[in-house]
């Protein structure tokens, strides 16, 4: 993953800070240029085009839920892959993430190598991620 994500800009939503600051670790040790926010509020220019190649949001959030996040985001632009967390066990969830056109949906809690699987496909599926500068520094 490192060759392939490197310098993709994601975008994670997440209220749980600790699991936040985790997932941010994880992707810029493999080089991902990534923007943290704690709500869909906080998180506004995500859902501009062009801003993020990934946006991950958490379904549970303060405000706003996370998945009526994503439907703006993919309602943006379609070139920006989607992503929805959840420990909320709903059978509906996966459904309606599904029916919304979100790229990849995980269950909490998961694994670095679930997301890193879940991140590969985004960008093997066809989500276009555009030629971008790759920081060296990491």
């Amino acid at each position: 993953m490192p060759g392939k994500m490197a310098g993709t800009r994601i975008a994670i939503i997440e209220d749980d800070a600790l699991l936040r600051e985790s997932l941010a670790l994880f992707l810029r040790v493999r080089r991902c240029r990534v923007e943290t926010f704690g709500s869909a509020e906080e998180a506004g220019e995500a859902a501009m085009p062009g801003r993020f190649d990934i946006v991950i949001s958490d379904y549970l959030l303060p405000g706003e839920d996370g998945l009526s996040f994503l439907r703006r985001v993919r309602g943006g632009s379609k070139n920006t892959g989607t992503m929805l967390i959840t420990a909320h066990a709903r059978i509906e969830v996966p459904r309606e993430a599904q029916g919304a056109g979100i790229d990849s949906f995980l269950m909490k809690p998961f694994s670095t190598k679930d997301l890193e699987s879940a991140l590969l496909r985004i960008v093997d599926g066809g989500v276009p991620v555009r030629e971008r500068d790759v920081e060296t520094g990491g």
